[in-house]
């Protein structure tokens, strides 16, 4: 289902960090809550080591929003920080990003050198997608030793990706319609403010 109140890309963006930034509320917690939750949550159901959320900024860079511990968020500043890794291209491409081994990959030879190698060697990332195909981020998942990610893996990483998708996609809709109705409840009161041209 796809957000019903249109949005660009950028004002996505936007309004998702005024959401990170406890803005509004999410159930009773913010949107960075719920995603720190998410993250350690994905270690579990996902069976890794570490997991990151990524959400893009109004300039499409890729920053991180939440991780399940140190290791995770030195992943996701490491790849910030060189514009390159698993995540920004399973965000460029829409498609999930396996390396068996970071340290080993000449893919991204510059990010061995900045993460923790005793704790992330192999990653897999899946990209966030708001229902209506717009990407706003990436899921990064990690283990501390060499692995083939399995078919299986991939596509439960992809599935939980969705939810995590469809969980922000939540968040950014109220976010939205509360914004509409400020607005309109603004242009009311300033419309009802008036004097009427009859009593003047």
């Amino acid at each position: 289902m796809a957000l019903s109140v249109p949005i660009d890309r950028r004002s996505a963006s936007r309004e998702l960090r005024l959401l990170l930034q406890g803005v509004d509320g999410l159930a009773g917690e913010g949107l960075a809550a719920a995603l720190q939750r998410v993250a350690e949550a994905a270690t579990t159901v996902l069976r890794a080591q570490g997991a990151g959320v990524m959400l893009a900024d109004e300039h499409e860079v890729l920053r991180c929003a939440a991780a399940s511990g140190p290791p995770g968020r030195g992943l996701a500043t490491a790849q910030e920080r060189l514009g390159a890794g698993p995540a920004l291209d399973s965000y460029a491409n829409e498609l999930p990003v396996s390396s068996r081994d970071l340290t080993a990959d000449s893919r991204w030879p510059d990010l061995r050198h900045l993460i923790d190698r005793a704790a992330v060697r192999s990653v897999l990332s899946a990209p966030l997608t708001l229902p209506g195909g717009r990407p706003i981020g990436a899921l990064n998942l990690h283990s501390s030793r060499e692995r083939d990610w399995e078919v299986a893996e991939v596509a439960a990483t992809v599935a939980y990706a969705g939810v995590v998708a469809s969980l922000i996609a939540i968040a950014l809709e109220a976010r939205l319609r509360g914004v509409l109705l400020d607005k309109l409840l603004d242009a009311l009161r300033s419309g009802t403010d008036r004097p009427d041209a009859e009593d003047g």
